[in-house]
């Protein structure tokens, strides 16, 4: 597989998306550094040196599979971390310790035009290794502020897991997801497109919804789920 790395980029995900068309084999790039890092909805993603930043392209990927695909990597990275700290996952693509973020998910997919059934499935994650300070309205951790040591943080391990759990049965990848749901039997606000509410999640059913008590809620309609 090729493997870019660079020292300082704009964003992973956008400099995989320009090469993208040019290649014909999953890829891989890998920043050391990244100056306008985005996640979901376009919000920024704090990702300064000592960070694991990376997006990892998938071509030819079956674009019936794309929907559950985010969980699905959030499994795999979760897989990787609970060596190291007891994080889980707060739906629908963030990895958080103490209710503090320590990886962000971005999951976003171009599907052929000759060929519906095919996309490139371009999977961004950025994974706060050695991060030692965050500014003040970043609601975060590392793996050194968990620890207060430097770990190492394999990327081969990390991609060895996704391809694993993207393949696995839907109903297991949820069911793990359920297991370590962050948010499961607590008062959250959800907040979506001018709109609020607070309720309590329950949990996250095999079409990768979030199940509450005032509603079914889809990945694309909730811009943000916050813990009270």
């Amino acid at each position: 597989m090729l493997v870019i790395r660079l020292n300082k980029v704009t964003s992973t995900q956008d400099f995989a998306e320009v090469i993208s068309n040019m290649l014909y084999e999953d890829f891989l790039i890998i920043a050391e550094e990244q100056t306008k890092a985005r996640g979901r909805l376009g919000r920024s993603w704090y990702s300064p040196k000592g960070g694991l930043w990376f997006t990892y392209v998938k071509k030819n990927f079956r674009t019936e599979m794309i929907q559950l695909s985010g969980l699905k990597v959030a499994v795999a990275v979760l897989d990787v971390l609970r060596k190291f700290v007891d994080a889980k996952i707060r739906w629908p693509n963030d990895i958080v310790v103490h209710d503090k973020k320590i990886t962000g998910i971005l999951i976003e997919a171009k599907t052929y035009e000759d060929n519906i059934n095919l996309s490139d499935l371009f999977i961004g994650v950025g994974i706060d290794v050695a991060v030692k300070e965050f500014p003040s309205d970043v609601n975060a951790t590392s793996l050194y502020l968990e620890l207060r040591k430097e770990v190492e943080l394999s990327i081969d391990e990390v991609i060895t897991k996704i391809d694993e759990y993207l393949n696995v049965d839907n109903k297991k990848a949820v069911d793990i997801v359920n297991q370590f749901l962050s948010i499961k039997d607590r008062d959250v606000i959800l907040k979506g497109e001018n709109w609020e509410k607070k309720c309590k999640a329950l949990f996250v059913d095999y079409m990768g919804r979030l199940i509450t008590e005032c509603g079914i809620y889809e990945v694309d309609d909730v811009h943000r789920v916050e813990t009270l």
